[in-house]
């Protein structure tokens, strides 16, 4: 009789077990489910998009095209140029050639939480790599990515607590960090003596592995004097970043 409640107790821990086994393989179904209906989402949203575009706006959207096309032209033949004198440069001094950064196209698919607007759900990347990625659009940084223990790949923008990377400001190239603080994107640690003033454009400075140097962040909004270092406020070039596609900066090769 004895041996009864025992018996009990290892078969309820036994099914205990199964039960979060069972629990934790259902949730990554669950969420991989909802990622393809995001995606189903986003891909009708975008194709009842060109549809109007293309039935109601078909000459202007025509132009468009033709236009983007003139310049990706232009920006082709400017690259090849630009290749051609990298070569003969390294060429000239023995150089090897430099490994360059691989980028992505994207998709922001939904928010992670509520009324959270500065973490993001991505997908479009499959590969699975520690550290973090740089995201971009328009032109400009608008915050980091990392892969969670999962897999799946989320995104924190710029005023994020969790997004940070390294930066230059203004003309001199004052060394900073932009982190996100209280929802605003700031330049810390900036050395004391450093010029800066409102106005000065911020650009990656590529010492963090994470971006290459010279992409475009924002401008300083506001200088601030801390203990034994200049703090700056940033407004993005980029504000107000919707799902979509984004840009992913993979240096890790």
């Amino acid at each position: 009789m004895k041996t009864r409640p025992l018996f009990f107790f290892v078969v309820f821990l036994i099914i205990l077990f199964i039960f979060f086994k069972l629990d934790h393989l259902l949730r990554k179904e669950v969420l991989a489910f909802g990622d393809e209906v995001k995606m189903g989402i986003l891909d009708t949203k975008e194709w009842i998009i060109q549809s109007y575009e293309s039935y109601f706006d078909q000459a202007e959207t025509i132009q468009r095209q033709a236009n983007e096309l003139k310049e990706l032209e232009k920006l082709q033949l400017k690259n090849i140029q630009m290749q051609d004198e990298l070569d003969k440069v390294l060429q000239f001094y023995a150089m090897p050639k430099p490994s360059l950064s691989d980028l992505y196209a994207i998709r922001a698919i939904s928010y992670m939480d509520f009324g959270n607007y500065e973490r993001v759900w991505l997908k479009g990347y499959e590969r699975e790599k520690e550290g973090f990625f740089g995201l971009l659009a328009q032109g400009s940084v608008i915050g980091i990515a990392k892969q969670d223990s999962n897999g799946r790949l989320i995104g924190y923008l710029n005023g994020d607590s969790l997004c940070s990377y390294g930066v230059y400001v203004g003309k001199n190239k004052a060394l900073g960090i932009a982190r996100g603080i209280d929802h605003q994107l700031l330049i810390d640690y900036i050395p004391l003596g450093s010029e800066i003033e409102i106005g000065d454009e911020v650009i990656t400075n590529g010492l963090d592995d994470i971006f290459f140097s010279n992409l475009p962040v924002g401008r300083v909004s506001e200088v601030i004097l801390q203990n034994g270092y200049l703090s700056a406020k940033i407004t993005p070039y980029v504000q107000n970043i919707q799902l979509g596609y984004l840009w992913l900066l993979d240096r890790k090769k």
